[in-house]
């Protein structure tokens, strides 16, 4: 049973954190522990660790000070080198006063001075026990536990231990890159003007996974988040998957991810698999949600505890080890659904580009239009080019190497109704095109009167999505496979092939591509 409560981020300051609650306690945190014979190991470590200075000083802290017999049960591995007993050591005293009766919820995170965070309540701190509470000297707080807290790995420290395919992968995503403000200049290169910086220095290290960003709605503002399991200050659930499950999944879905190249492929698709196993907040195995979205594409699991294999406790959360997993692949049928981890492509109309300088989306789109629904819409207009079938051009930022069906909105609200003396609407055919504007097997044809609908020898403007067909790209697309545009698939809305105005207008709300289960 995950025995944690979700913690509450302690974000906000208590006015009382510094208080001194007793103003006769002058000593200090340090003297206090000193003068306690059996909190003597502690004492001596902190000494070791330089930690002594610190806790002198006028600033205010809490110590968790564990006694003799609490770290003589502390496996030596665990402060085996300096580095690991200052580690352990700062893993046990936080900045600012934190009371047990100063606490207003069951639990809280605190940030301690080695970086990591332990969860506090007025029992216990990260499950050792509270024996004394809350003993106020001069610069903070002492609470005394009864074992010692072992400084938790992260949940990206936790699967850099593994020797799992999926730390493989990921770790094949690192790359580093140079940082010119921390690089050391050597000089100015004459010819160019530009700085000269020594070899190997300003070099970064990074991973694409970890440096995924986005943009989330948080209480309201849009923010830039990332995908950083190594994040202390964060809060995650994150799912390592077994070597089979992941060969499971990498099968599953490699042939959304084809490329020209077999280690291409097979690129891609770990990365897919690994991008979204990721959840923010503690997910509690004994009450999994109906859905659990992963960050950055929320991607809609359902998780089953009956495929746990092991429960790692982690400094930012917890890790589920994993024999399988659950997910929406596709919406199927017609549903646009955003939450699966195939994606369906809306492309809106106004978003199109194109090699002259005639198309100007400032200048061509429709103003704001307001649909029967009541819902607000713009749309790509194009008029009066006099040039046979015209195009624009679209790149979607990926585009999976399956079936789509293909719909498109095309609303006209202008010129309804015929010319005196004419039969018919003087009406601008249109069709979409993949790749080139005249490919030598088009895969739609043109539809003759996009846009509207007739009803009692009447048009009216045709607000619903029209479907066109289906279309199979013939690999995987995405725009950041290359530099440039050279990884993106080119959609071309393409006009009548005849140069008379107001047969040659391009109009459209938007594209929908729908993966095909």
């Amino acid at each position: 049973m995950l025995s944690g409560i979700l913690f509450s981020a302690c974000t906000k300051k208590w006015d009382d954190h510094s208080a001194i609650i007793d103003p006769e306690s002058s000593g200090t945190l340090l003297e206090e522990i000193q003068d306690n014979p059996d909190l003597s190991k502690f004492s001596e470590y902190l000494t070791k660790t330089g930690y002594d200075e610190i806790l002198s000083s006028s600033k205010s802290f809490t110590v968790w000070a564990p006694t003799n017999e609490a770290i003589a049960k502390v496996d030596a591995s665990e402060i085996g080198s300096d580095e690991k007993l200052k580690l352990f050591v700062g893993n046990h005293i936080a900045d600012l006063s934190f009371q047990t009766t100063q606490l207003k919820e069951e639990y809280i995170r605190v940030k301690t001075l080695n970086g990591k965070n332990v969860s506090f309540s007025a029992k216990e701190v990260d499950g050792a026990p509270i024996v004394k509470a809350d003993v106020n000297v001069g610069n903070g707080v002492l609470h005394t536990i009864s074992s010692a807290i072992i400084p938790k790995v992260s949940a990206w420290e936790y699967l850099v231990s593994t020797n799992t395919l999926q730390k493989q992968a990921l770790q094949s995503f690192n790359y580093s890159y140079i940082d010119f403000a921390t690089a050391e200049e050597i000089g100015i290169n004459p010819t160019t003007g530009k700085p000269i910086y020594k070899e190997g220095t300003g070099v970064v290290m990074a991973n694409r996974f970890l440096n995924r960003s986005f943009v989330e709605t948080v209480n309201g503002v849009l923010e830039v988040k990332t995908t950083d399991i190594s994040d202390e200050n964060g809060l995650f659930t994150y799912i390592v998957l077994t070597d089979d499950a992941f060969r499971a999944e990498t099968l599953k879905l490699s042939k959304y991810y084809a490329l020209g190249s077999q280690d291409s492929t097979d690129s891609i698709t770990k990365f897919s698999v690994v991008k979204d196993l990721a959840f923010r907040g503690i997910l509690d195995s004994d009450n999994f949600p109906a859905a659990a979205y992963s960050i950055g594409d929320s991607v809609r699991f359902h998780l089953n505890k009956s495929a746990i294999v092991e429960i790692h406790q982690v400094s930012n959360g917890i890790v589920y080890v994993m024999n399988s997993i659950d997910y929406d692949l596709t919406g199927g049928g017609d549903n646009f659904d955003l939450y699966t981890k195939i994606k369906p492509i809306l492309i809106e109309g106004e978003s199109a580009s194109n090699s002259t300088d005639f198309l100007s989306v400032k200048t061509n789109s429709r103003p704001t239009r307001r649909a029967p629904d009541g819902s607000l819409f713009t749309q790509l207009l194009v008029q009066n080019h006099g040039t046979n079938t015209y195009w624009v051009r679209y790149r979607p930022n990926v585009v999976n190497s399956t079936k789509y069906k293909v719909y498109w909105r095309v609303v006209r609200d202008y010129n309804l109704v015929p010319a005196a003396n004419a039969t018919d609407l003087v009406y601008s055919r249109m069709r979409l095109a993949f790749k080139t504007v005249n490919p030598i097997v088009p895969p739609f044809d043109y539809v003759e009167k996009p846009g509207v609908v007739k009803e009692d020898n009447l048009y009216y403007p045709d607000y619903t999505d029209y479907y066109l067909g289906e279309f199979t790209p013939d690999k995987y697309y995405s725009k950041t496979l290359k530099s440039g545009t050279e990884g993106a698939l080119s959609v071309y809305l393409v006009g009548n092939n005849v140069t008379t105005n107001g047969q040659t207008d391009l109009l459209l709300d938007y594209i929908k591509m729908v993966p095909v289960p």
